[in-house]
């Protein structure tokens, strides 16, 4: 059978061959045998080997948080969404470190935004 990410990783000669010896607590798979297969063994693995998975995906794209994609008809609409709940989280923070004029500018901001 073919194996896509087989060939994706050996496509690329300017990653470092991770090669510690370091395994998965979960599976015992190593980052060495994922960079052959393209296939982790388990959940765990994504938490075991972070820092690796990491540096290779900022070579690979802009971003390690996945986004996904956006209708262009619903872009405007998901980045207010998007901007409204950041506000939110800040508010939150504010006022929990009680910085009560800035949770005020936040809320009118949100409020501002809703409509």
């Amino acid at each position: 059978m073919y194996d896509l990410f087989s060939d994706f990783f050996d496509s690329f000669d300017l990653f470092p061959v991770y090669r510690e010896d370091g395994r998965c607590p979960s599976c015992g798979r190593t980052y060495y045998e994922f960079q052959k297969s393209g296939k982790f063994g388990c959940g765990k693995c994504y938490e075991a080997f972070e820092n690796p998975v990491r540096a290779t995906l900022k070579q690979i794209q802009k971003s390690t948080t996945h986004t996904g994609k956006i209708p262009s008809k619903q872009s405007a609409q998901l980045a207010k969404a998007r901007r409204i709940k950041e506000l939110k989280q800040q508010l939150a923070a504010s006022v929990e470190k009680e910085d009560y004029e800035t949770a005020a500018r936040l809320h009118k901001e949100i409020k501002g935004l809703e409509g």
